[in-house]
């Protein structure tokens, strides 16, 4: 099975959490991210040479665009459930792509009909 990370979990790697850490290690071979987390990681204000590490450590997951179905799924759970549009495609995107999504943020893809990990739910930090 296919994992779609969520941005979270990005910035929780970014922020040496050796759980994320090692679940990316573990799966390296089926992560994916979509669209929106790349340019939601990369908004924030880095560096040149950290930005430059960040982008390298991006590579690492095939990147997942918006197309046709992922666009039509989006509208279909925004009529349903108003969370915020990036989270809204990145659900899309799980669903469209039969990934699993891999977020701290259960709350707002919760009863949207994904699969999701949440690595924290078992750890207490």
């Amino acid at each position: 099975m296919e994992y779609l990370i969520d941005t979270n979990i990005i910035i929780y790697h970014l922020s040496g959490d050796l759980m994320v850490n090692d679940f990316i290690k573990k799966n390296i071979d089926k992560l994916n991210i979509s669209f929106i987390s790349y340019i939601e990681v990369l908004s924030y204000n880095f560096s040149k040479e950290e930005e430059y590490s960040v982008r390298e450590f991006l590579k690492i997951f095939r990147l997942i665009d918006i197309n046709k179905s992922i666009l039509e799924k989006t509208i279909e759970i925004r009529k349903m459930k108003k969370i915020k549009l990036p989270d809204c495609i990145i659900a899309s995107t799980a669903e469209i792509k039969n990934m699993i999504l891999v977020t701290r943020n259960i709350k707002d893809f919760h009863n949207l009909g994904i699969q999701i990990v949440n690595l924290y739910e078992n750890n207490k930090e």
